[in-house]
């Protein structure tokens, strides 16, 4: 009953039709008010000097100002990200030719950006916690939050290359204080493990790294990974019962871990990798960790890097899906990149038909698995989709079997880690078939960060073509794009949607 009160709140007609009219009647955004007087030092002489400071105040620019003040400086830089060229091309000097005369050419197709919605929580919010062995700044080896290298730094030696910077999670006051006793917990396992810490190749040989995913009830999953390629079964056994004793008996017992996954991986890197499984060694296995989200209780997914924020999560699902138009008989309703299933599995109820596609089968599987829990989601499809093709027959298949008079309505996002700038290809064969489907007459693109790939994939869902970046189908009209804050307090720009809809 609670499920169905706010699922009908949230896709009311009336709302929708309101909702309509402001769209339609968006004026181009007015730039907020002026910053206020004390800006955050944005890398000051003082900070410069000293690699700790500098580390800090990358990461976290806005600590020393209030939550009021650091939305109106996101704000202005957000719409300076969308709205400017020379700010675009300040922030990334090698971006493509083609896009920079792409983003010229498009500049008067960008819509109003809406103000920022701020999360409710601002101090020890954060849900997901990652960290990973690497350098400081100050050269020394530390487990911490993967911090990118700057070149003007300093010049790296072929030593360094093989552990990437990392920013201590001691020195950042945003995550939890249970986080940081675990991850601290961690680093001193690896201590004991690691005979000779000095020699980078031997830290990174086998243990890497930490996540830890925590819910509204303030459970907690750990995965930790360990690389086992040259190690033989005994001595990965071996390996395992040390970490379960270590956490379960020994000194990390002061954390109360929930549940501790031990992560077998066939790679050091990337953080998230594909080819791996995950065995629970600490946890009963009866009381699962779940995200209570909109009254429903989902499964996590340990093949990506998390909900960081989970207020901000629900805002922006919510907002999703009061602007879809849900209708029970006519809309068909498919999210790419489904991921935990949420949104699939929440409008199941209040549409003809519903899909939920992702890359990741790990993603698949664990949407499956809360679908199982729930008989009235059973007619929701999920299916892995990895290449252009695989999308564009899902979507022919659709128009082929869809009723008179149905509308598709397309979510595509958000991604689980940021577009990479190597992927704008496949991102462009994505843009061709969402272009050339006539069938979608509603399409939202939720992103993480405003990137250069981010911005081409906007701009090219909106018209916007180049001789390298040749692109075909009738384009989309962007309507409005709505921000959230779900990284207050740090230097990540806000999560936003982007709505389109056909001429």
């Amino acid at each position: 009953m609670y499920l169905t009160s706010i699922t009908k709140r949230i896709i009311s007609p009336c709302y929708i039709k309101h909702r309509k009219c402001f769209y339609s009647s968006a004026q181009p955004y007015v730039a907020v008010e002026a910053p206020p007087d004390n800006l955050p030092t944005f890398l000051t002489t003082d900070v410069l000097r000293d690699p700790k400071k500098r580390a800090v105040e990358l990461y976290m620019p806005y600590r020393n100002i209030s939550y009021e003040e650091e939305l109106k400086l996101k704000q202005r830089q957000l719409e300076s990200r969308f709205q400017s060229v020379a700010k675009t091309l300040y922030y990334d000097r090698a971006l493509h030719p083609s896009i920079r005369k792409l983003i010229r050419t498009n500049d008067s197709n960008l819509c109003p950006i809406r103000d920022i919605q701020r999360t409710s929580a601002i101090t020890e919010y954060l849900t997901t916690c990652i960290a990973d062995l690497g350098k400081t700044r100050s050269g020394n080896l530390a487990l911490g939050i993967p911090n990118r290298a700057i070149a003007t730094d300093f010049t790296m030696s072929n030593e360094d290359r093989q552990a990437m910077l990392v920013l201590p999670i001691d020195d950042v006051d945003i995550y939890k204080k249970r986080d940081r006793l675990i991850v601290k917990h961690y680093n001193e396992f690896l201590q004991k493990e690691v005979k000779d810490i000095s020699n980078i190749e031997n830290v990174l040989h086998l243990w890497r790294p930490i996540r830890i995913y925590t819910n509204k009830k303030d459970e907690k999953i750990v995965a930790i990974g360990y690389y086992d390629r040259k190690v033989t079964n005994p001595e990965r056994e071996a390996a395992k019962e040390r970490l379960r004793e270590y956490f379960e008996s020994g000194p990390g017992r002061e954390c109360h871990i929930d549940h501790l996954y031990f992560e077998k991986r066939s790679k050091r890197w990337p953080i998230i990798v594909n080819e791996t499984s995950y065995e629970q060694i600490i946890g009963e296995k009866n009381k699962p960790f779940t995200y209570d989200i909109f009254g429903m209780k989902f499964e996590p997914n340990l093949q990506s890097h998390g909900i960081t924020n989970l207020n901000a999560y629900e805002a922006m699902y919510a907002e999703i899906l009061k602007l879809c138009n849900l209708e029970p008989t006519s809309t068909i309703f498919l999210q790419y990149f489904s991921d935990l299933g949420v949104l699939p599995l929440i409008a199941a109820q209040h549409v003809d038909q519903c899909y939920g596609l992702d890359p990741s089968r790990f993603a698949i599987d664990t949407a499956k698995k809360t679908q199982e829990k729930y008989p009235h989601t059973q007619d929701v499809q999920f299916n892995v989709c990895t290449t252009r093709e695989d999308f564009k027959t899902i979507l022919t298949k659709i128009e082929m079997n869809k009723k008179k008079n149905s509308s598709l309505t397309c979510i595509f996002g958000p991604p689980r880690s940021d577009i990479e700038r190597q992927d704008l290809r496949q991102n462009k064969s994505i843009v061709n078939v969402l272009r050339e489907c006539d069938f979608i007459d509603r399409l939202i693109i939720v992103n993480r960060g405003v990137g250069s790939s981010v911005l081409h994939l906007l701009y090219s869902l909106s018209g916007g073509e180049s001789s390298a970046h040749k692109v075909s189908g009738p384009p989309f009209k962007p309507v409005i794009i709505i921000p959230f804050d779900a990284n207050p307090r740090s230097g990540l720009l806000p999560d936003f949607l982007t709505i389109y809809e056909r001429d």
